[in-house]
C-alpha cells in the first residue's frame, strides 16, 4: 500500500496592513483630486456659459438686423457720394431746353424774357443762346442770397454761352433779352443749373 503524504498548507501571502492603509489613502486622495478638478472645470464651464448667455442677451442681432444696418449703411454712403458730387459741381438740371423766345424792341433799355427758378446748392447757371436775330442779345441771372445781390448781364450776341455763379436761393430770375433800340428779336435758349 502506498502511503500518501498529507498535503502541506502553504501560508498565504498577506499584504501588510500599513501598505493597505497607504494605498487606501492614495486612492482617496486621487479620487478627491479628481473630484476637485471636475468641480473646477464644471464651474469654469458654467461661468463661461453664463458669460456667453449674458453677451448673447445684450448683443443679439438677427439677419434682418444686419440687413437693416447694411441698408442704412448703403443709404448713408449714397448720401455722401451725392454730396461729394455736388461739392464738385457734378450734378446738373436743365431748366430750359431749346426754347424759342421773342422780345419787342428794347428802346432805351433791354426787353427781357424771364424764368423764375430756385437753387438748393451753390453752383452756376449756364445760359446758352444757340441762335439770335440780333447781336445785342444779353443773358443775366438775378438773385439776392446770404447778403449778396447779384445782377450782372453779359452780352452773348447772335450765339454764345454765359455762366453765372449762384448761391442757394428760392428766388432766382434768369433773363435773356433784346438790346435793339427799334427792332424785336428772337432767340433759342437752353438754361442749365450746375451744382
Amino acid at each position: 500500500m502506498s502511503q500518501t503524504k498529507p498535503s502541506e498548507t502553504k501560508p498565504k501571502k498577506m499584504v501588510s496592513r500599513s501598505l493597505a492603509i497607504t494605498l487606501g489613502i492614495v486612492c482617496i486622495l486621487l479620487i478627491a483630486g479628481l473630484g476637485g478638478a471636475i468641480a473646477y472645470y464644471t464651474n469654469t464651464i458654467n461661468n463661461k456659459d453664463s458669460t456667453y448667455n449674458d453677451y448673447v442677451s445684450t448683443h443679439h442681432h438677427t439677419d434682418s438686423d444686419y440687413g437693416s444696418l447694411n441698408t442704412q449703411n448703403t443709404n448713408l454712403q449714397n448720401q455722401v457720394n451725392g454730396l461729394n458730387t455736388a461739392l464738385n459741381l457734378g450734378n446738373s438740371t436743365v431748366w430750359v431746353s431749346d426754347q424759342t423766345v421773342s422780345q419787342p424792341a428794347g428802346g432805351l433799355g433791354i426787353s427781357y424774357t424771364t424764368w423764375a427758378e430756385s437753387a438748393s446748392y451753390a453752383g452756376y447757371v449756364s445760359i446758352s443762346v444757340t441762335s439770335s436775330t440780333t447781336a445785342s442779345t444779353d443773358a443775366n441771372v438775378v438773385y439776392s442770397a446770404y447778403g449778396v445781390s447779384y445782377n450782372n448781364p453779359i452780352t452773348v450776341g447772335t450765339s454764345g454761352t454765359a455762366n453765372f455763379p449762384v448761391l442757394p436761393s428760392s428766388s432766382i430770375t434768369v433773363e435773356v433779352g433784346n438790346g435793339n433800340l427799334v427792332g424785336g428779336a428772337t432767340e433759342t435758349v437752353t438754361i442749365t443749373y450746375y451744382y
